[in-house]
């Protein structure tokens, strides 16, 4: 019977461990077309640097990393309360459509870019809208 235990408890372990694995593999295969996606929106003039940098972030993730708003901006290197417009911006321009389609685990796990405080003004939703 202490076998078992063991057995039970090696086999919980290991499973643990291929988890690991398995999600450093996903995030291995999509590095490709994350860096892919990062590139295009680095050659975007439209796009301002702190878009640059959170999508840069977004697309450099790790399976142990966070996607949470102070996580992101530590690694964007983005004051935290710019962080919603960035966001806000990437979606304005389909980029986070992009990563939805390339990795929608990352998509979902960003914070919301609706969370931004500043409010659209009439310029910027005219050129919002001819993206």
């Amino acid at each position: 019977m202490d076998g078992i235990q063991r057995a039970g408890t090696n086999t919980a372990r290991d499973a643990s461990l291929l988890d690991a694995r398995a999600r450093t593999a996903a995030f291995t295969s999509l590095r490709p077309a994350l860096d892919a996606l990062a590139a295009a929106a680095g050659a975007d003039p439209r796009l301002s640097s702190d878009a640059h940098r959170v999508l840069r972030a977004v697309t450099r993730t790790h399976p142990a990393d966070t996607l949470a708003l102070a996580g992101l901006a530590a690694r964007a290197s983005t004051p935290k309360t710019r962080i919603p417009d960035a966001l806000h911006e990437l979606e304005a321009r389909g980029y986070l459509a992009r990563l939805t389609h390339i990795a929608p685990h990352l998509a979902a796990a960003l914070p919301t870019p609706t969370q931004s405080t500043r409010p659209t003004t009439q310029v910027e939703s005219y050129n919002q809208g001819d993206s």
